[in-house]
């Protein structure tokens, strides 16, 4: 099938419109590999569109919908011939016709084209005219040459294309946050790569799956996903021999953040990206937070500072996250929950603290690399 799709923010970037297309295209092409896309003038033509992606396509960043079309060229008999030839249930009783002229020159406003095919509609169907309660809106997209007629508008994930806005680190858990965070992130434009603190005592098959199974679940929106392993045992150790109790939360987050860095300046991020929500954990208090995002100079975004988890969970569960972030595991962070985690920590104590670890050694090259791409 042929479908329509049109771009959410791209409208807004003026001159540098070429630029995000491009961006937007390229995400299609290679995340779609069997169809054919092309730019039109009213967004982008997808040609031999495979029905079962129609559910991928609506997280794809950077769509704000969709819609399987009829291509025609852009005179009002084929318009009339395009729209009438929709097969109309038995139950539509009522339609409308909204016309967009992406090209202003073309020969009838919009409103003389409204009626021109609303009239023709409504003497061979048999229907009436409703523009506010209507059980179907027939759209006309109108270009200078070619135009495009359509129905069924499926709503897309909206944002800006991957790989717009940059590239960002995002540290990966194995829980449901981080993932969500990710793609929120993706929505926003940015190239996300992926980085896993490895909890060593538990090193088992079904747990690297796990997170491997994350990565791969991201690579449906994104062409290209990277996943960096780090090892930790070596902190682990450390951590739990020289940290008080509760207190290693924070000082094990604020070592994620300076090894995170290291490997982030590496791989020429622009931003380390968390699945923190306010209050949601000990760690995610305003005080905490503050002493956490302190360890480093580096910018940092929260995406999800703002979000409930039961809104996080449903994003997760849109994005085919959830059922994978549930499987047991025990990621670095599990280790270092105390039984009565500090609230309110004092910078000044944790720094004080934190000397006890030996960071100076660290080389951000003491990792593994894996790609993934979907290729369903």
């Amino acid at each position: 099938m042929d479908l329509i799709i049109h771009p959410d923010e791209i409208f807004l970037k003026g001159g540098n419109q070429p630029f995000f297309y491009r961006c937007l295209l390229d995400n299609l092409k290679k995340l779609f590999p069997f169809s054919k896309f092309q730019r039109v003038e009213s967004g982008i033509l997808a040609e031999k569109f495979k029905g079962e992606d129609a559910e991928r396509l609506k997280k794809i960043p950077g769509i704000s919908n969709f819609a399987r079309a009829t291509k025609v060229k852009s005179e009002v008999e084929e318009l009339k011939k395009a729209a009438g030839d929709f097969v109309f249930s038995a139950d539509i009783k009522t339609f409308r016709i909204t016309a967009n002229r992406t090209w202003k020159g073309y020969e009838l406003s919009s409103y003389e084209l409204e009626k021109r095919i609303g009239d023709y509609i409504r003497i061979k169907k048999k229907l009436k005219v409703d523009l506010k309660n209507y059980d179907i809106d027939i759209r006309l997209n109108i270009g200078k040459n070619e135009s495009f007629v359509y129905t069924e508008v499926v709503s897309g994930a909206g944002g800006l294309p991957t790989g717009s806005s940059g590239k960002v680190l995002c540290l990966l858990s194995g829980g449901i946050d981080s993932p969500v965070a990710a793609y929120q992130m993706m929505k926003r434009g940015a190239e996300v790569v992926l980085a896993h603190f490895q909890n060593q005592t538990t090193v088992l098959n079904e747990v690297s799956q796990k997170i491997f199974d994350l990565a791969l679940a991201l690579a449906r929106y994104q062409p290209k996903v990277k996943l960096i392993i780090i090892p930790f045992a070596e902190y682990q150790k450390e951590t739990v021999k020289k940290i008080p109790a509760d207190c290693r939360m924070i000082t094990v987050r604020r070592l994620f953040f300076k090894i995170a860095e290291k490997i982030a300046k590496k791989e020429r991020c622009g931003a380390l990206i968390t699945g923190d929500s306010l209050g949601q954990v000990a760690s995610q208090t305003l005080e905490n937070m503050n002493a956490i995002y302190s360890a480093t100079d580096m910018l940092k975004f929260p995406p999800l500072i703002g979000t409930n988890k039961r809104e996080i969970m449903n994003i997760a569960a849109d994005i085919g996250a959830l059922e994978i972030s549930n499987r047991p595991y025990e990621d670095c962070c599990s280790l270092f929950v105390a039984r009565h985690p500090v609230i309110k920590s004092n910078i000044d104590k944790i720094l004080e603290i934190e000397k006890r670890l030996d960071f100076s050694n660290f080389k951000a090259d003491n990792f593994e690399e894996f790609i993934f791409k979907y290729d369903k």
